[in-house]
């Protein structure tokens, strides 16, 4: 079986209209009563043009984590801006996702 990413895997199926519960990342697709679909034709259909290539968002999160901006250090630079009006994290966080956007992107 080729490769499945779930997470597009399930955006792809909802975008051909498909209406599930969820689906794996080995090409099994429940509909919303919990009933494996992923031999319907139509569901087949886009399980076979599936694309797993990953998110570009989920491409940008990794690369955030690789450079160390994890969720707590945006939470406390926020706070430290917002409450304290101190924007020097946020700014020097910013600055970091901006080149490892135009690295990226």
């Amino acid at each position: 079986m080729a490769e499945i990413n779930p997470s597009k895997l399930h955006d792809e199926l909802v975008s051909a209209g498909i209406s599930i519960s969820g689906c794996n990342s080995n090409g099994v697709v429940w509909d919303i009563k919990n009933n494996e679909i992923q031999d319907r034709e139509d569901v087949r259909a886009v399980i076979d043009l599936h694309d797993p290539t990953p998110h570009a968002a989920d491409i940008l999160q990794e690369e955030y984590l690789k450079a160390g901006i994890t969720s707590r250090k945006m939470i406390f630079a926020l706070w430290k801006k917002v409450m304290g009006a101190d924007s020097t994290d946020a700014d020097a966080l910013q600055s970091l996702m901006d080149g490892i956007e135009a690295l990226v992107n």
